[in-house]
């Protein structure tokens, strides 16, 4: 390849490479995607040939499955005629001298994180190269879709692949460079389908189409509808190249003489001259063409980059620093044991006060479901209001139940026995939903406390498990007090009491709110219907103040026993742990993983810093 890929690109391309490259080498892909872009395609498509064309180095390739991992080939044009080269995977790193170790070291590396089985890894071999004949670009080679195990090979290897290839291109940033051989029908490619299927419009994906040479007489006007976007539409379009053949390799012919052979092709075909002149032919179109797509992905993702990272590692420092530095002597496990049970107990009381500013309480939402429970039971003491009007069921019973406790009086008086008995009926019928509620708002009252305990004691079992045991406890305690408490209330309800002005003024109302209605109807009315129609009034009327009663006695209760008091004698609890000097060293032992963790989130931290330094700089 000629140095016009040094020309064109040195000063405005190689930087951001470079970058990209560098975020890359740190391990940050591990924690946000990078600009990239991924080749793939069906098994034998020509992909390990255009990955030659464009690296300039002999890749492992022949029958079955060549790529077995997933190959970073980081490309560089260099002005010097010395080639070097570098390979690394897992902890081993090798430079290159020569472009005929590449082969030989790929194989080497396929058969050690992979094993030699043909079994597919998600491991990354990085392969980097400097030449004078290389563009600058960076790519990342995942195997062939294979569709049939071969051999020692798993039986759901396709799978294995494709889930492979779906974990890569369905990033968005991420640029897919789909390779398709000419000689096949277009809707048989897998690799185009599974494309599609993550960006339908096109967008992120590039198709190049290879074996030009192998196209059937009269297929050639297929191809080129191809190329000129008009059968699968692709924003990015598509491109053809004609690579190295087995005979060609097997002839010992070079990459250069192939890359003067290909443009022979071109020129002297009269359906690809075109195309040729278009740019939309030969490999050092191609290079030109994925260097600028991924300069521009790389330009349009660095306010991204900036802003993730920035949440990265605030989000890492966040876990460290709920962690805690792992204590050693007496003293410092005291005061990492406090330290841990002081924030856990700063978060209840905010969680009790509804004081929303606190990092863990905001998402825990212990007030909304609460204040949505006692609006379904005001509701619902609404509706039961209602339903004394409207229910023929209840009109026909308190005929039947007034006639039946008649004595001697005459017809229109009402037995005061009568109303105080269905009145007590009524309202008892409350209890049970009350409970439920109250059931409802303890389960999630534990629920939220045990869902902060396990954010708080993260990497501390015995701490975590001794702090459930007290939430269980208090739990039980405070169920029995509330549910005690609820039950009184409708003992005291069972009186049916309320001062005489409170009933009257009530009655007045209620009975001025029916009268158009009584007096258009009560001399059609039958005795007995009057008289039902006199009970409702009381009825309503009473229930109208004990309703009112309820709708905030019985959420008063719950929310003190369950929420107040729960969350006080836990506090309370919680601190009494500390005089347990015997305790300590239990309580904060870690659990086996965490020292990784913490490590890891160590390491994170390290890497995103340094990311962020070198995006200052860039």
């Amino acid at each position: 390849m000629d140095n016009v890929f040094h020309d064109l690109y040195e000063d405005k391309v190689r930087p951001y490479l470079d970058f990209i490259d560098s975020l890359r080498a740190l391990g940050v892909d591990q924690d946000l995607p990078l600009p990239t872009i991924v080749v793939i395609g069906d098994q034998s498509s020509g992909k390990s040939s255009v990955l030659e064309a464009l690296s300039g180095v002999s890749l492992p390739r022949g029958g079955g499955l060549m790529t077995r991992c997933p190959l970073e080939l980081i490309l560089k044009n260099v002005k010097t005629d010395e080639w070097k080269g570098m390979i690394a995977y897992k902890d081993y790193e090798k430079k290159l001298r020569d472009p005929s170790e590449v082969e030989r070291e790929i194989k080497k590396a396929q058969d050690t994180v992979a094993d030699k089985n043909n079994e597919i890894s998600t491991e990354r071999i990085t392969l980097k190269i400097e030449s004078r004949t290389a563009p600058d670009l960076t790519l990342i080679d995942l195997p062939g879709i294979a569709r049939i195990a071969v051999g020692s090979q798993s039986h759901d290897i396709e799978k294995t692949i494709k889930k492979l290839i779906n974990s890569y291109i369905k990033k968005a940033e991420a640029i897919n460079l789909v390779v398709i051989p000419c000689n096949t029908d277009i809707a048989t490619a897998e690799a185009l389908k599974m494309a599609k299927e993550v960006d339908p419009s096109g967008e992120r994906t590039l198709a190049v189409l290879t074996k030009p040479d192998l196209i059937d007489r009269g297929a050639e006007e297929q191809v080129n509808k191809l190329l000129r976007n008009e059968l699968v539409f692709l924003q990015k379009g598509y491109l053809i190249v004609r690579c190295r053949g087995q005979q060609d390799i097997d002839d010992k012919m070079s990459l250069s003489e192939a890359l003067k052979q290909e443009n022979e092709f071109f020129e002297s075909s009269k359906h690809f001259r075109r195309p040729l002149a278009e740019k939309q032919a030969s490999v050092p179109c191609l290079a030109d063409r994925l260097t600028s797509e991924l300069v521009q992905k790389i330009k349009k993702s660095l306010s991204t980059i900036e802003s993730q990272l920035q949440s990265k590692v605030e989000k890492t420092n966040q876990e460290l620093a709920s962690m805690g530095d792992a204590p050693s002597d007496d003293s410092e496990k005291k005061s990492f044991l406090s330290n841990k049970i002081r924030k856990f107990c700063n978060d209840i009381i905010a969680l009790a006060s509804g004081d929303f500013s606190q990092d863990f309480v905001s998402n825990l939402k212990l007030f909304p479901v609460s204040r949505e429970c006692f609006e379904k039971w005001h509701c619902y003491l609404e509706q039961q209001e209602s339903d004394l009007e409207t229910e023929d069921d209840f009109r026909n019973k308190a005929e039947a139940y007034i006639e039946s406790r008649r004595g001697r009086q005459l017809p229109g008086f009402l037995h005061y026995g009568v109303f105080e008995c269905k009145a007590k009926r009524h309202i008892s019928n409350l209890e049970a939903p009350a409970l439920d509620m109250q059931k409802k708002i303890s389960d999630k009252v534990k629920s939220v406390l045990t869902e902060l305990a396990y954010k708080h004691f993260v990497g501390l079992p015995n701490l975590l498990k001794e702090t459930k045991v007290i939430i269980d406890k208090i739990r039980q305690m405070q169920d029995d007090e509330a549910e005690h408490m609820i039950n009184t209330l409708f003992r005291m309800e069972s009186m049916i009491y309320t001062q005489d002005a409170t009933y009257s003024y009530r009655l007045e109302l209620m009975e001025d709110t029916e009268e158009g209605s009584m007096h258009n109807n009560n001399k059609g009315l039958m005795r007995r219907k009057s008289e039902v129609s006199l009970l409702t009034t009381h009825l309503k009327t009473y229930y109208k103040i004990a309703s009112n009663r309820l709708a905030d006695l019985v959420p008063m209760a719950i929310k003190y026993y369950q929420i107040q008091e729960s969350i006080t004698k836990l506090q309370k609890e919680m601190f009494s742990i500390l005089q347990k000097r015997d305790l300590v060293d239990e309580l904060v032992e870690e659990e086996g993983t965490a020292a990784e963790k913490r490590r890891t989130l160590i390491e994170r931290r390290e890497r995103l810093n340094k990311a962020r330094l070198a995006l200052i700089k860039f």
